[in-house]
């Protein structure tokens, strides 16, 4: 297990400073990666630390896409410590969102997604969580959907015990997805990815930011889908946004979006989320 003291001497040592100069205290952690808070000479920052540093390098290539177009962590220091690997990130001073922040948030992600790609997918695989999330570029969305998100969380989910009878009724969600999405004009926006509330954050001013990305070019609508997947979203994010949340059709691909989600909450987490696998599929076959 890493601890304060090792970090602590290693970035000391990195940035030469005096160990004293050099505050570290732990937020959190295991037997395979923490988090830290960090000061640096009168410099706060934030630290992640994982024995292999894939997840991390995933992290900051993700940071740096997103950085284009809307607010994130600014990346201090990316490399090798104490062992393993390290992310240091820019401190953010976070504040309860007040009335403005939704709409801005709104208006945060239509520039974001106006970032376009000339394919789906992106130029590496990063990470959804802690599994792995494939990224080979491809110039149909609906195929890149299901045989890169949808197929490879079906079979963990197999793996860990899901019912077979759930299994098919995902199989038959995945057949009809090229039908559901025909017509559909679906250009490669760059997208966080993960975009649940946790990962959505309110500087001074109402001002959005956004952190721990999943990053790829996908339709836009995968971010919407998500921030909304675990919490109503007020209705004035989606005027800003530019989108009617009451369309029939915008729902169905909400839930049908989301079931990645769900998906790999189940693998990431058990059987708590086997129930809402098997509803959204079910909802999304009957619609």
């Amino acid at each position: 297990m890493i601890t304060s003291e090792r970090i602590q001497a290693a970035l000391a040592d990195r940035h030469g400073l005096p160990v004293r100069h050099c505050r570290v205290d732990a937020l959190g952690g295991g037997d395979t990666g923490a988090t830290f808070q960090v000061d640096l000479n009168g410099r706060p920052a934030f630290l992640k630390w994982l024995p292999d540093g894939d997840a991390l390098d995933a992290e900051a290539d993700g940071l740096a896409a997103l950085a284009k177009a809307i607010r994130v962590p600014e990346v201090l220091d990316h490399d090798d410590l104490a062992g393993g690997r390290a992310l240091l990130l820019e401190w953010l001073p976070l504040a309860a969102p007040g009335e403005p922040f939704w709409p801005a948030l709104g208006r945060a992600l239509a520039a974001l997604h106006g970032v376009e790609g000339e394919r789906f997918g992106h130029h590496r695989d990063n990470w959804i969580g802690a599994n792995p999330q494939y990224n080979r570029p491809d110039t149909d969305w609906p195929r890149f959907f299901v045989e890169q998100r949808l197929l490879p969380q079906l079979r963990w989910a197999r793996d860990r015990g899901l019912e077979a009878a759930v299994g098919e009724r995902l199989e038959r969600v995945m057949a009809r997805v090229p039908a559901w999405l025909a017509g559909l004009s679906v250009r490669p926006a760059l997208v966080h990815g993960d975009l649940w509330r946790g990962n959505v954050g309110t500087l001074a001013g109402d001002r959005p930011v956004v952190f721990d990305p999943a990053v790829y070019y996908g339709h836009a609508e995968v971010d919407l889908a998500m921030l909304s997947l675990f919490g109503r979203v007020p209705e004035a994010f989606y005027r800003a946004y530019g989108q009617n949340p009451r369309a029939a059709d915008f729902q169905h691909r909400v839930r049908l979006y989301n079931l990645y989600h769900l998906l790999n909450h189940f693998n990431l987490f058990g059987g708590g989320y086997a129930g809402a696998v098997a509803d959204s599929a079910t909802a999304l076959l009957r619609d």
